[in-house]
């Protein structure tokens, strides 16, 4: 399981160092997309990404909703090895859709890694602290 936030920029190279606690539990490839809703970036582990890749194949590819979804995912995403040091050589163009730029934020989202910008993701959290218990229990509340 992926927790926990950290603060990190990214280098000149835009390389990013990932922390030691996650880079332990990812494999020497990882797999980096846009998030879907474009907000920041996801690190997968390979098997965690084979895992989404499948659950997206499975979807009826008739329809254009399971296309949209399909084609969005594969077309914003990247295959990067984590070097001896640590760290990712994150995609240009991916951090440009999402607006980062050097400062991040790193979270654990269980599954995978997301990467923020971090004034980006501090206005996020901020707007979302008032909404969390109200989605907690529209998910039938936290056990």
């Amino acid at each position: 399981m992926l927790f926990g936030s950290f603060e990190h920029n990214l280098d000149s190279k835009l390389r990013l160092t990932i922390p030691s606690k996650m880079r332990n539990k990812l494999g020497a490839v990882v797999y980096v997309t846009r998030s879907i809703d474009g907000q920041c970036l996801e690190i997968r582990s390979s098997d965690n990404f084979q895992e989404y890749y499948k659950n997206l194949q499975a979807q009826n590819s008739l329809l254009s909703s399971a296309r949209t979804v399909i084609r969005s995912i594969f077309s914003k995403t990247d295959e990067v090895q984590i070097d001896n040091s640590g760290r990712i050589k994150l995609p240009g163009n991916l951090l440009e859709e999402v607006g980062i730029k050097k400062m991040v934020q790193i979270t654990g989202a269980g599954e995978w890694i997301e990467v923020w910008d971090k004034e980006k993701f501090m206005a996020y959290d901020k707007e979302v602290k008032n909404q969390l218990v109200e989605a907690a229990e529209k998910l039938g509340g936290v056990k």
